[in-house]
C-alpha cells in the first residue's frame, strides 16, 4: 500500500477510545473507584447510569429512563485531587443541568405513552350520591283535596360504573406513535449525554492546552533570562554593546508578560470546565496531564465512519422515530372515517325513603343496574379530511428532516475526519519544528558565547524556539480535541474501555 493510501486510511483507534467517553457511560464508570475524585463530605455522583444512546423499543427506553438518576445532589470538587477525563465526565452526566432537563423530557414522553396505553383498559369508577328532592304531582280532587300531592324523596345511592371502548381503529396507531416519541426522547437524552461528555472533553483538553502553554511560557522566560544573563556577561567582558543588553532585557520582560497572560488563561479555562460539569464554577480544580490517546496501526476509512454514524447517532435515530410517529398520526387520522364501539355499565344499591302529604309511600332498598352499547360512526365530518391532509404533510416534513439530518451527520463526520487528519500532520510537524528550533537556539547561544554570532541571531533563534514550543502545545491539544470531535460526530457507543483504564488503545 502506498503512502497516500495509508494517509487516506488514517488509523483512528484513538477515536474509538474517545468514543468510550462519549458513548457507553457504564464502561467508564466501571473503571473508577467509588471514592476517588470527590471530597469526603461530598455526595458521590451516580456510577450506574445506563447507556441510552441506542434504544430500539419502548421497553428499553422505559428501562433506561427508570434506571437514570437525575435528581441526586450536586457533588463538590476536591481541590487536592487530580481529575481524569472519565471522572469529570462521570460528574457531568449526573450534575449538568442539560442532562437533567433531557431526562425530565424523556420521563414526560414515557408517561405520555402510558396515558395512551391506558386507552386499551376499562375505566372503573365508584360513585356515591346522597340527595333529597321534593316534587309536586297533579292529582284529581276527589282523591287529593288540593288537586295535587307533594312528595319528598331522600335517596342514598352507591354505584360502580364501567366504561370500555370495545372498538377504536385509531388507538393502535396512537399507541405506536406515543412509543415512537418515547424512544425518540430517550435517544435525545442519550445524545445530550454524549454532547455533555464531548463538551467536558473539549474543556478538559483546553485546560491541558493552556497549562501546557503556561509551562512553555515559563520555559520561554527561563530562556530569555538566560539570554539576558549571557548578554550582560558579554557586555561586562566588552564583547557586546549596551543595545544588545537592552534588547535581551526587553525580551525577558516580554516573556514575563506572556507568562502572566498564560496564568490568566489557565484560570479562565478551569472556570469553564467546572461550569460544564455542572458544579459551582471555580478555578480550584486540577486535571490530569496524561495523554493516553495515541494513533494506532489499525486503519478505518471515512466511509466506514459515515456508515457507522448513520447506524449509531442517537439524534439521527430519533429522527427516524419522529417519522414513525408522523406515519402513525396519518393512520390515526384515517380512523376518523371508521366507527367506534363503546360499552357502558353500572350497578349498585339504592336506598329511598319517600314521603307524601296525602297517602303513604313505602321505603325501598334495592339493587339497581344499567348496561348499554354505543356504536358511533360519523357519516359527515368536515374537519377530518383536513386533519388527514395535515397529518400527511407532517409525515412528509418528518421524512425531509430525517434526510437533512443524515446529510448533516455525513458532513460533520467528514469535517471532523479532515480536522483530525490535519491535526495529526500538524502535531508531527510541530514536533519536528520544536526539535529544529531547539537545536538552532543551542547552536546560536554557544556561538554567541564564543563571539562568532551576534545577539540578533540569538534573539531570532529564541523567538523561533518560543513559537515552536507554543505550536507543539497547540498541535497536541488540537489533535486531542479533533479526536473527541470525530468520536462525537460518529456517535460511537461500542468502544472498549482501554482509555478509561489509562492504557493506550
Amino acid at each position: 500500500m502506498t503512502t497516500d493510501q495509508n494517509s487516506s486510511l488514517r488509523p483512528l483507534a484513538s477515536i474509538a477510545a474517545l468514543a468510550l467517553l462519549l458513548g457507553p457511560w457504564t464502561s467508564i464508570r466501571a473503571q473508577q473507584p467509588a471514592d476517588q475524585g470527590l471530597s469526603s463530605s461530598a455526595p458521590q455522583p451516580n456510577r450506574s447510569q445506563p447507556d441510552c444512546s441506542f434504544v430500539t423499543t419502548a421497553h428499553q427506553a422505559s428501562k433506561c429512563i427508570g434506571a437514570t438518576h437525575a435528581n441526586g445532589p450536586i457533588p463538590k470538587i476536591d481541590p487536592e485531587h487530580e481529575y481524569t477525563l472519565p471522572e469529570l465526565i462521570d460528574i457531568a452526566e449526573s450534575a449538568n443541568p442539560e442532562t437533567r432537563i433531557a431526562w425530565a423530557q424523556a420521563k414526560r414522553s414515557m408517561e405520555a405513552s402510558g396515558v395512551t396505553r391506558a386507552e386499551y383498559l376499562p375505566l372503573l369508577t365508584l360513585v356515591g350520591t346522597g340527595s333529597d328532592n321534593r316534587f309536586i304531582f297533579p292529582f284529581p280532587k276527589p282523591i287529593a283535596p288540593r288537586g295535587y300531592v307533594t312528595a319528598e324523596e331522600p335517596t342514598a345511592d352507591a354505584q360502580v360504573q364501567l366504561q370500555y371502548t370495545l372498538l377504536d381503529f385509531g388507538r393502535g396507531a396512537r399507541l405506536k406513535g406515543s412509543k415512537a416519541l418515547e424512544i425518540a426522547a430517550t435517544l435525545r437524552m442519550g445524545r445530550m449525554h454524549q454532547q455533555v461528555a464531548f463538551t467536558t472533553a473539549t474543556d478538559f483538553y483546553r485546560v491541558q492546552e493552556v497549562e501546557g502553554q503556561l509551562e512553555a511560557a515559563k520555559a520561554v522566560l527561563q530562556t530569555a533570562q538566560t539570554l539576558y544573563s549571557n548578554a550582560q556577561s558579554q557586555f561586562d567582558n566588552g564583547r557586546a554593546t549596551l543595545p544588545d543588553v537592552q534588547n535581551a532585557e526587553a525580551g525577558a520582560a516580554e516573556a514575563q508578560y506572556e507568562l502572566a497572560d498564560a496564568e490568566g488563561a489557565v484560570k479562565k479555562a478551569k472556570l469553564a470546565l467546572t461550569e460544564t460539569i455542572g458544579v459551582e464554577p471555580s478555578d480550584e480544580i486540577e486535571v490530569s496531564r496524561a495523554d493516553n490517546m495515541r494513533p494506532d496501526a489499525e486503519a478505518t476509512s471515512v466511509e466506514d465512519l459515515v456508515h457507522q454514524a448513520w447506524a449509531s447517532r442517537p439524534d439521527l435515530l430519533a429522527k427516524v422515530q419522529d417519522y414513525e410517529h408522523a406515519k402513525q398520526e396519518v393512520k390515526s387520522a384515517h380512523s376518523a372515517y371508521l366507527p367506534t364501539v363503546k360499552l357502558n355499565g353500572s350497578g349498585g344499591q339504592t336506598n329511598m325513603w319517600p314521603t307524601a302529604d296525602w297517602g303513604q309511600l313505602g321505603p325501598a332498598n334495592v339493587s339497581t343496574w344499567a348496561a348499554s352499547a354505543q356504536l358511533r360512526w360519523d357519516i359527515f365530518n368536515g374537519a377530518r379530511k383536513h386533519q388527514l391532509e395535515a397529518a400527511k404533510a407532517e409525515q412528509q416534513s418528518a421524512a425531509e428532516e430525517q434526510r437533512a439530518t443524515q446529510d448533516a451527520v455525513t458532513r460533520q463526520v467528514w469535517d471532523s475526519y479532515v480536522e483530525y487528519e490535519t491535526a495529526l500532520e500538524q502535531e508531527r510537524a510541530a514536533q519536528t519544528y520544536l526539535n529544529s528550533a531547539q537545536t538552532s537556539y543551542d547552536s546560536s547561544l554557544d556561538a554567541f558565547k564564543y563571539g562568532v554570532r551576534s545577539l540578533v541571531d540569538v534573539v531570532q533563534s529564541e523567538r523561533l524556539l518560543a513559537q515552536a514550543r507554543f505550536a507543539t502545545v497547540r498541535a497536541r491539544s488540537r489533535r486531542q480535541q479533533s479526536a473527541a470531535s470525530l468520536s462525537y460526530a460518529v456517535g460511537n457507543s461500542s468502544a472498549t474501555s482501554a482509555i478509561a483504564a489509562g492504557a493506550r488503545p
